[in-house]
């Protein structure tokens, strides 16, 4: 069989003045047609035999994507030598041990790699060359220009080896997989037979091409046939985007991180219309699915017209791989009208072993294998006999893989190699299982398989798609842990990076709480065995693969050092940290914050809630203690992105000054002074404080008579209304279980009382007109206190002084099982500054009806289903300043109400 470079050569002869390759660079377009890549890959071939090199050798690559790689990996192939692309993320160390591993004789590198090639080559036999630039060591690439040109391709027989790819793992276990002229030519041949690619065609580039699948999708299939292949010099959204659009792309494959990040800006444009608008893009959505699904038809491409312009008029052909794609996600795509080709396969299946063919129906498969390709699945397991059709749950077993293109061997690793084989098929180490039609469904990898102390097997990847959904989340990684003694035992924890894009938007910075509220609303929707019991938060990026695979192995060792890390105070300073702690004011900021919080020191980027655990009621402390001492105001804009202690002191010393003078007392009690003596926006409150008899009492005999309509099939029974304070201000602080409790409690109010209620509500939901004019009639302050906690408390505190009884839920969310969770200080807070009595409230029943995270349960409205019952208790004072200690005495009252509630229930 003849060299693979010639199956490229004679593409390039039937139209050498077409273009083979496009740069897209900051100030323009490179362009490099066929006669001149082929020209120069023959020049880089002569070079090469005068350099010595002989058929067989190995020429390693380190190097970005550009015309000049592709010059000499066809150089090398013209040659008859082997290539090695190289991870260009790689270290000294690892590219020191993979030209070991392989013997490579020379190394062809870029300026941006030189130094890192020279470390890695100093006291080896291989040599350095520069694909482009200059340097006074390194032969550049005016040596091959001025080589003659290799007349004749080396000729290979089909096991002769043509590439060598390096997987995961090199700097203790070197896997070179070695893959063959004859597997190039067969992924190339069963591939064609499914996607019909031309001359015509514009590829776009964008995975490393050190990886088997861009190797293949991006350069050697597109050369074969006289494409054009486009790469960016930087690889970002912008840049991705522009190209899409400029270049007249007609297919492009990718991993599924950017299909992601396409879902999530038609995701995020939606959620911004109205109530009717959202539920017109749903239908619209899915009832582009199911003509797709029933007739073949796919309007979505008119309807969503706008979405697939952001791909480019001439797109015709995605593909997606390297890693599972989110089944939710993909559906969504479908329904927009997106074709979307999911690919599986591996370095050791020359890139690709099956694909989804075009126009198939949606599945959440990864296709049918390539022509001439056998799969199979072995040892067909489940978790146990009795759990086996457990929603979400296969019975599976590992792929097994047979065929051309699968890989000779693993360079110089006989027992790698044995390992994998078994009796000709190569074992993957992925499960999976096949469906009726011969299609394969991927459901995780045999070595990351997490077994629960019940011998249930979970598969990482499906639990991580679905609280994906969160918004706050973006990315997520479950891991297995065992508890201390229980090696065998193990437990999901999850680590969450939050979208941090989403954080800014919505001004939020608690940003924990926020992530709790989210992961518990999702795990309600899955059986306990998949819950996640323990997360933690980080805002380092996860660790991944070039394909975006997670790096669970990388993401345990970093829990690890992080369980093993004594303090946050022994994290080392920078330089950049010292010089800005030399700055007199900034040392003493950062040391008044550690005095304060009772540690010997604090970093400059410890995260406030995070790193140092305060909760969105001692960030407003520490910041307006920090504000008294310097005598100056942080704008309510800028609260909303101090997330370090360099934040928060930067923040404060670049605020204009807002107090008469300086007062270095930092007592809290005198910090909520001075919060909540400022009145909020006047626009928010200023309702309030307008008389409203006529609203109130249509109000009133509307919330009683719902109450009395739905008794016959809501038992509702109610004590100590006795209790409530007749005159003045009060807050009343129930429980919270439902979007329903505040009727409830408004419901059973005396209209003296209930004429004077206010709330103060989550903005998100009162944002839309008929809403906010909601807001106003029922007394709502929409605010949001996730985002400007400071504006919601000054809000409390000025319908308070008008005399008003707030209704403030203590607990701050909806709880997710129905019992009574952590009180927050709030109303403790406004009680103490406001001379205001708290009302405890205990209230049950109504969690079954609407359980959070889950849609209303209307088979409860029926006759007898639901009961609820609510009592008032005793109200509380709490004394100026007993911020901990009025709050603990609520939550004991409430306690109180709430077990007499069940007890009586029983």
């Amino acid at each position: 069989m003849s060299n693979f470079f010639a199956t490229i050569a004679d593409a390039g002869r039937r139209g050498p003045g077409r273009t083979a390759i496009e740069v897209q660079r900051p100030d323009g377009v490179e362009t490099t047609t066929y006669a001149e890549l082929l020209a120069e890959a023959a020049r880089v071939s002569g070079w090469l035999a005068a350099e010595g090199i002989a058929p067989g050798d190995r020429v390693a690559i380190l190097a970005d994507n550009d015309a000049r790689w592709i010059a000499r990996y066809l150089g090398i192939l013209h040659r008859g030598a082997v290539a090695v692309p190289l991870d260009t993320s790689y270290k000294t160390g690892q590219v020191r041990t993979v030209v070991d591993n392989s013997g490579a004789r020379l190394l062809f590198t870029s300026v941006r790699y030189a130094d890192t090639a020279r470390a890695a080559l100093a006291g080896s036999t291989c040599r350095g060359a520069l694909l482009s630039g200059e340097a006074p060591d390194l032969p550049g690439p005016e040596a091959i220009d001025r080589a003659a040109a290799a007349a004749d391709v080396a000729a290979c027989a089909g096991d002769t080896a043509a590439v060598i790819l390096y997987t995961s793992g090199t700097t203790s276990d070197p896997k070179g997989v070695v893959l063959t002229h004859a597997n190039l030519a067969a992924e190339q041949h069963a591939a064609f037979q499914v996607v019909d690619v031309t001359e015509d065609d514009a590829v776009l580039g964008v995975l490393p091409l050190f990886h088997a699948l861009a190797q293949m999708a991006n350069l050697l299939l597109p050369l074969s046939v006289g494409a054009r292949v486009v790469f960016l010099e930087s690889v970002n959204s912008t840049a991705l985007l522009e190209a899409l659009q400029a270049r007249g792309i007609t297919i492009f494959a990718c991993v599924p991180q950017f299909f992601y990040l396409i879902h999530t800006r038609v995701a995020g444009e939606v959620s911004k219309k109205g109530v009717v608008a959202r539920a017109l893009f749903r239908a619209l959505v899915g009832g582009n699915a199911w003509l797709r699904d029933r007739t073949g038809a796919n309007p979505g491409k008119r309807i969503f017209a706008r979405v697939h312009r952001v791909l480019g008029s001439r797109m015709r052909i995605l593909v997606t791989g390297g890693s599972r794609f989110d089944p939710a996600i993909g559906r969504d795509l479908y329904g927009l009208g997106f074709t979307l080709l999911n690919a599986y396969g591996l370095t050791e299946t020359s890139g690709g072993a099956t694909i989804v063919r075009p126009g198939d129906r949606f599945t959440t498969s990864v296709g049918q294998p390539f022509p001439g390709v056998e799969i199979k699945v072995s040892s067909p397991r489940a978790s146990s006999p009795e759990t086996a059709h457990d929603a979400g749950e296969h019975v599976d077993g590992e792929i097994l893989i047979r065929g051309p293109i699968v890989m000779r061997e693993y360079y110089r690793r006989p027992d790698a190699t044995a390992e994998v084989f078994e009796d000709g098929w190569f074992r993957t180490g992925d499960l999976g299982r096949l469906d009726e039609a011969g299609r394969l469904h991927i459901t995780g990898r045999l070595k990351e398989v997490i077994v629960l102390a019940s011998g249930k097997n979970l598969y990482p990847e499906e639990i991580e798609a679905h609280y994906r959904q969160a918004p706050v989340v973006k990315e997520l990684c479950v891991l297995g842990i065992s508890p201390p003694g229980e090696p065998a035992a193990e437990r999901l924890h999850a680590v969450v990076v939050p979208d941090e894009a989403v954080l800014r938007a919505r001004g939020v910075v608690n940003v924990g709480e926020l992530v709790r509220f989210e992961l518990e609303g999702l795990s309600v929707q899955l059986p306990p065995h998949k819950r996640i019991l323990s997360y933690d938060v980080s805002l380092e990026p996860l660790p991944r693969t070039t394909t975006g695979k997670v790096r669970r192995h990388e993401v345990e060792r970093r829990l690890a050092e992080r369980a093993t890390t004594p303090v946050a105070d022994a994290r080392p300073l920078t330089d950049e940290d010292r010089a800005w702690l030399a700055d007199e004011a900034h040392e003493r900021a950062t040391a008044f914050v550690a005095a304060r919080l009772g540690r010997p020191a604090v970093h400059p980027h410890d995260n406030l809630e995070l790193d140092l655990g305060l909760d969105s009621m001692e960030r407003v402390e520490l910041l307006t203690a920090l504000e008294r001492r310097a005598g100056t105001r942080v704008a309510p804009e800028v609260r909303a992105t101090i997330f370090t202690v360099r934040q928060v002191v930067e923040a404060v010393r670049a605020a204009p000054a807002g107090l008469t003078a300086a007062v270095p007392d930092s007592d809290d009690r005198l910090a909520w002074d001075v919060v909540l003596t400022e009145s909020p926006d006047e626009a928010l409150v200023q309702h309030l404080g307008k008389a409203k008899i006529g609203r109130a009492v249509v109000l009133f005999v509307l919330i009683r008579t719902l109450a009395v309509m739905i008794r016959p099939v809501v038992r509702f029974r109610t004590a100590g209304q006795d209790r409530l304070p007749a005159t003045g201000p009060c807050i009343i602080s129930p429980n919270h279980q439902t979007y329903l409790d505040a009727f409830f409690v408004a419901a059973r109010l005396p209209f003296g009382l209930f004429r004077r209620v206010f709330l103060v509500g989550a903005a998100e939901y009162f944002e839309r007109p008929a809403m906010a004019w909601l807001a106003r009639a029922v007394n709502i302050v929409p605010v949001d206190p996730n985002a400007n906690l400071v504006t919601a408390m000054r809000a409390g505190a000025a319908g308070l002084r008008l005399g008003k009884v707030l209704i403030l839920f203590p607990e701050g969310e909806r709880s997710i099982d129905g019992e009574i969770k952590t009180f927050r200080k709030g109303a403790a807070i406004l009680a103490s500054h406001l001379d205001a009595p708290i009302v405890p409230v205990a209230i049950d029943g109504l969690f079954p009806l609407w359980p959070r995270g889950r849609t209303l349960d209307w088979r409860r409205l029926r006759p007898g289903a639901t009961r609820v019952a609510l009592v008032f208790g005793a109200p509380v004072t709490v004394a100026r300043g007993a911020y901990e200690a009025g709050t603990t005495t609520l939550r004991a009252a409430v306690d109180r109400l709430f077990a007499g509630l069940r007890a009586a229930a029983r």
